[in-house]
């Protein structure tokens, strides 16, 4: 943890700072790893930033009498001596396939929690791409010592073999069935058979995926909600070959990640999103008959039902086209008029307005 301390009159501060605002002389940075905790309080009430709870703020002091507030999740006793200057480096090893925007918020998340990664990329230019983007997203949060050795735990492929020794592999690639299959093939041909496959898929199949695989037992969904950062659920699917070994494996490593698994077996849209595009799409048709604007709809969520969002914003956060996969992959499966996308969301995926993700869908972002 990085205390910064000014070279003429001894004043520190746990964030960076250039110049002393007392005598305005420079400011050195000083490395503290060791800390005792000395006093501590548990936070029960979510704020903007710390929206999960409860969290503890701990009052910790270095050997010099450096004393700081540190945020935490994990449980310290009085007297206990923390390191905070790095991430201790995990033993399971994490492979992610696709890099778009939930591979690199899962591989973002698995990095700051110390976990080792390989992620596997279609070019070049996707793997420079995510390597950018997680760089930048580390640094916001952490000194230029701690992502670098954060980004040691990284490492970016073009070429499947190279996940050969990973112990799961969280395939994050676009919500097709064919194309998700051929990933699983290709997986299946080169890892070492201890490897568990997760599908971050948010309605298809895991008995399906499982089929074109050498391992089913070791087949299982394990889907992550976006921004992985803040939100707390994993759903857990198992398939009709999914081993108890695999899904007890992967509900662990959830808790462990400090999520909340819950389980459900595969069926289409699993248990969320079984229950939440029918809702959006209701929503767009209300909107489509003229009955209420967008706007109001949304506002009528959140104030009536306490939502964090409105359906229509809820739907640019998710992606339209993401959307619309969903609620054809329901209603391909039940045939019911309920799941068939509704009119503006097949317009606006037609326009290339996939919502916050292309700066445009039900509203414009900038």
């Amino acid at each position: 943890m990085a205390v910064y301390q000014c070279k003429k009159c001894n004043k520190k501060w746990s964030y960076s700072i250039k110049k002393c605002i007392f005598c305005h002389e420079d400011v050195q940075e000083i490395n503290e790893t060791q800390y005792k905790v000395i006093g501590y309080t548990q936070v029960n009430v979510p704020s903007t930033g710390n929206e999960k709870t409860p969290y503890i703020e701990y009052l910790l002091e270095s050997a010099n009498g450096d004393r700081i507030i540190k945020k935490s999740f994990d449980s310290y006793r009085i007297g206990d001596i923390i390191t905070l200057n790095e991430k201790k480096k995990k033993d399971l090893i994490v492979g992610i396939v696709g890099t778009g925007q939930l591979g690199s918020g899962i591989a973002e998340y698995m990095l700051r929690n110390g976990y080792p990664i390989v992620i596997k990329s279609r070019s070049q230019d996707g793997s420079n791409e995510i390597i950018s983007k997680i760089t930048k997203n580390l640094s916001k949060d952490n000194t230029a010592e701690q992502v670098q050795y954060m980004l040691k735990n990284m490492k970016t492929t073009l070429n499947y073999a190279d996940m050969r020794d990973c112990d799961v592999i969280i395939e994050a690639v676009i919500e097709n069935i064919n194309t998700k299959k051929e990933v699983f093939k290709s997986l299946s041909s080169v890892c070492d058979k201890k490897t568990i496959f997760a599908s971050n898929t948010s309605s298809l199949s895991i008995d399906e995926l499982a089929k074109v695989t050498d391992r089913p037992d070791k087949v299982i969904g394990m889907h992550f909600f976006n921004p992985v950062s803040k939100m707390d659920l994993i759903e857990v699917v198992a398939g009709k070959k999914t081993s108890d070994d695999t899904k007890n494996f992967i509900i662990n490593f959830s808790k462990e990640l400090n999520k909340k698994p819950v389980t459900v077996n595969d069926s289409p849209g699993f248990i969320v999103n079984r229950l939440l595009l029918p809702q959006i799409n209701d929503a767009v048709k209300l909107y489509e008959s003229g009955i209420a604007s967008k706007e109001d709809i949304d506002s009528a969520m959140k104030l009536g039902l306490n939502h964090p969002m409105g359906p229509f914003a809820l739907a640019d956060l998710i992606g339209i086209d993401v959307c619309l996969l969903i609620l054809n992959t329901l209603y391909t499966s039940f045939k019911d008029d309920r799941y068939m996308p509704s009119k503006s969301l097949i317009e606006l995926f037609n326009q290339g307005k996939l919502g916050f993700k292309t700066g445009e869908g039900f509203y414009k972002y900038e």
